[in-house]
């Protein structure tokens, strides 16, 4: 049987736009754009952490193809004082939607993960005895953008674990 997904998490990061770097082509081919978390909440399964800043995204855009290697690394303090360190790589399908919102445009909106190709496979780490079991399993995550009409944007991801049918 098919493994099932079951809901863990749901994790929003902010984006700064003063940081947004777009390096152009590098090594010969796709565009790097380096993306920085100024803050953000990472909440579920008993836990509520904020992001701190400094982390952020440092993705490969294919133009040719449309389509954006994610490298995204954040990190969090929950309420409790306890620390965790996101790694999530994944795959986005640069729409129209998407080209909006890494312009900076005015005209970007809020969309629905349904919406997008925008797959992440985050890896959890912790000292926290109460979630180790984060470090223990796979999860994935699915993206949407939020634009709440205040000048900011963040990315918010729905996050499953991978359960044994």
């Amino acid at each position: 049987m098919a493994p099932k997904f079951e809901q863990a998490f749901k994790l929003r990061a902010f984006l700064s736009k003063e940081d947004f770097l777009s390096l152009g082509p590098v090594k010969g081919g796709p565009h790097r754009y380096i993306a920085t978390v100024t803050h953000g909440t990472l909440e579920g399964s008993g836990l509520k952490a904020h992001l701190i800043h400094g982390g952020g995204d440092w993705l490969l855009l294919d133009t040719s193809r449309g389509v954006a290697h994610l490298d995204i690394r954040a990190q969090a303090r929950s309420e409790a004082g306890e620390y965790f360190y996101l790694h999530y790589p994944g795959i986005l399908k640069v729409d129209e939607a998407t080209h909006l919102v890494m312009q900076w445009s005015p005209e970007a909106k809020t969309t629905r993960s349904e919406d997008h190709y925008f797959i992440t496979t985050p890896v959890f780490e912790t000292s926290s005895q109460d979630f180790k079991w984060m470090e223990e399993n796979v999860f994935v995550g699915h993206g949407h953008w939020v634009i709440p009409g205040d000048g900011t944007q963040a990315v918010e991801y729905e996050i499953y674990k991978v359960v044994s049918a």
